[in-house]
């Protein structure tokens, strides 16, 4: 694993700016590239070899994710960290969601594409109960998986459901980190506030994107950033010690 993934996830303090699994806009990719590099330690980005190549030309200190269900686009990404999901696309389209065994294919086959050599990120889907989440991340982990990724507020519809959704997301970090070993990130749905107390309840880490594109130009974005390193950095003081 990458030396500076690696530390960032030991500290409780990893943060990962999304530019989207179905974004293949170089400008728009690059924009959010340029703004990371204000406080984040990595970029989300779509599993395109050209999107990869042209994000390190422009922030090649960051930790590249490249992002899709396609085993096969996922091998060919060079990218740092191959992550499977996030599933916002799928649920935004209304396609059924993920079935565990899908996301379980996806990794055994990434990792046998790769042979072991690449990190690999994992999604569990958030309409699986507590309980199949959990099944889920121990057999991820038995396959292969070096991070688990947990959907915080996404789809969330007004503040109170996001209110729900993060403390959902927050309930599962703490029940998956008794069972398996693995890092655990939260991301969809998240601001500044949802990353600090994300921190605080155990996490290693974030995914943070439309929170930060919402903000409108290149200029706001670095400032969201920013502020969302703050905030972050203030929570882990008070971070609940992993027992990972």
């Amino acid at each position: 694993m990458n030396d500076r993934l690696g530390a960032a996830l030991a500290h409780q303090s990893f943060f990962k700016a999304i530019s989207g699994i179905d974004v293949f806009d170089v400008d728009q990719v690059l924009a959010v590239a340029r703004a990371a590099k204000n406080g984040a330690d990595a970029i989300d980005v779509a599993a395109d070899r050209a999107l990869v190549a042209a994000v390190r030309g422009v922030a090649p200190d960051l930790v590249v994710f490249a992002s899709s269900i396609d085993p096969s686009a996922l091998a060919a990404s060079d990218a740092d960290v191959l992550e499977i999901g996030n599933y916002d696309a799928i649920y935004r389209s209304g396609a059924t969601p993920p079935h565990p065994d899908d996301v379980l294919d996806w990794t055994r086959a990434v990792n046998a594409r790769t042979q072991g050599r690449k990190p690999i990120c994992v999604t569990i889907p958030l309409h699986l109960d507590i309980a199949r989440q959990i099944d889920l991340a121990r057999l991820l982990q038995a396959a292969g998986a070096s991070i688990l990724q947990i959907e915080g507020a996404l789809g969330a519809r007004g503040q109170a459901d996001a209110a729900t959704r993060l403390q959902d997301a927050l309930e599962l970090t703490r029940a998956l980190s008794e069972v398996v070993s693995l890092p655990l990130i939260v991301s969809g749905g998240l601001d500044d506030h949802g990353a600090a107390v994300a921190i605080a309840s155990g996490a290693s880490g974030v995914g943070i994107g439309r929170f930060l594109k919402n903000t409108g130009d290149e200029a706001a974005m670095a400032a969201a950033v920013r502020q969302v390193r703050i905030a972050m950095a203030g929570a882990a003081r008070h971070a609940m010690p992993i027992k990972r």
